[in-house]
């Protein structure tokens, strides 16, 4: 199927969700079992996994319209790997890879593609060496090359000398906007509604019922779960709860590749000449670095991008463009580790990102209110996991025994005692 047939058909399919969107006199006066707050990848993965588990009336309301560019799932591709310098990212990823499968084969259309990916750094950088331990400790294939090797066998590299690469076999890419609506389709299937141009004005705790005010009228819930993204701060402060997020613009760059069959990521990855994905650490910045995708969404373009660096008001976001720009980091970067890759952008495309201190998520109920299940703070790598962090919503949301320890995702974490 050509691009345009494929754009239409995720228009028309958009369309289609709009249509139940509109909230009915029977809308009003029903109680809802559950309301999720946001339709971004995370929300639509909450709202379809407790679904997935029989609950029968779900709402989950977004402030745009579906598909829209104002958040942080939109656009063409998202990295997902296996390496990761913290276990317990590694140990959700193992089962992430899994239920992404799921939504694949349920929803009929390939979401994944699979090219291979990249780690390096210099031969004393901490972020390689966790990536490693982590393969190991979970059994994961990879392959650990110098950049001697690494420079023969990838043309497109060109790493100083004491650096190293380790090869990951099953990172690739996620489509990530028909991710979303996977998500939202399978999601209102299973008799889930979806309210778009619904902005939640106020969440207003009441004892067994949770009143959601907003510009299309109120919901009454037993539980509600936020999901806001960017805007979670705004919802959430109201409640009491104020976490030390910061929202931060991220360029998403695409760079024009003079060997479009080997930067591509419809090349053939049997053989391993080809580029895949890729992440970069100095361990200076610490979780700040670079990562990149061959070319996918635009043809002969690759995506390399410097991780969010501009703290901005979301209802701002492109406030102040041109004089936050991180473009020429990231041309510096390009024509000091990679051949053949133009280091002048030929797209900037403008998202933004949610951040913790510890670029760990949060994942919690209020403390006072136990109905209020609280999902935020994915600091630029919750994508990929979105699928194990929609269950464990869920598992919180029903009641249900967490699948996974929870003490790096709680509210309190940063409280001073």
């Amino acid at each position: 199927m050509n691009g345009c047939s494929e754009n239409k058909r995720t228009i028309n399919a958009y369309y289609n969700l709009f249509s139940r969107s509109y909230l009915m006199e029977s809308d009003k006066d029903l109680l809802y079992d559950v309301v999720v707050i946001g339709a971004g990848i995370v929300g639509s993965s909450t709202a379809y996994s407790i679904a997935k588990e029989g609950v029968r009336h779900v709402a989950l309301l977004e402030q745009f319209q579906l598909g829209h560019t104002r958040g942080s799932s939109h656009g063409g591709s998202r990295i997902t790997r296996r390496g990761y310098h913290t276990h317990y990212y590694a140990e959700m990823m193992t089962e992430a890879f899994k239920l992404w499968e799921e939504v694949e084969q349920e929803y009929g259309t390939q979401l994944y593609v699979k090219t291979g990916g990249f780690h390096f750094g210099n031969a004393t950088s901490k972020y390689v060496k966790e990536v490693i331990s982590g393969f190991q400790h979970l059994r994961v294939k990879h392959e650990v090359l110098s950049s001697t090797e690494a420079n023969d066998r990838f043309e497109f590299f060109q790493l100083p000398s004491d650096y190293r690469c380790v090869i990951e076999e099953d990172a690739g890419i996620l489509a990530a906007s028909k991710t979303v609506h996977a998500l939202q389709t399978l999601f209102t299937k299973r008799g889930g509604k979806i309210f778009d141009c619904c902005q939640v004005t106020k969440v207003i705790p009441g004892g067994d019922v949770v009143t959601i005010a907003t510009t299309k009228g109120d919901f009454k819930t037993k539980k509600v779960v936020i999901t806001a993204g960017p805007y979670s701060s705004k919802i959430l402060k109201p409640l009491g709860i104020d976490l030390p997020l910061v929202v931060k613009r991220l360029e998403v760059c695409y760079w024009k590749t003079d060997l479009p069959n080997i930067c591509s990521a419809g090349y053939s990855h049997s053989d391993d000449h080809s580029m895949g994905v890729f992440m970069y650490s100095d361990d200076v910045n610490d979780q700040e670095g670079y990562y990149g995708l061959p070319a996918y969404e635009y043809p002969g373009l690759v995506k390399i991008c410097l991780t969010g660096q501009t703290v901005v008001d979301p209802d701002h976001r492109d406030a102040d463009l041109a004089s936050h720009s991180t473009t020429a980091s990231v041309s510096q970067f390009i024509g000091k580790f990679f051949k053949g890759i133009s280091t002048t952008p030929s797209i900037v495309e403008p998202c933004m990102c949610t951040y913790s201190p510890d670029y760990d998520f949060f994942l919690d109920y209020h403390p006072d209110y136990h109905n209020i299940i609280i999902g935020t703070g994915f600091s630029g790598h919750g994508f990929k996991l979105a699928p194990v962090i929609g269950k464990i919503l869920a598992e919180l949301t029903l009641s249900l025994s967490p699948s996974y320890d929870l003490q790096y995702f709680k509210l309190h974490r940063f409280q001073k005692t």
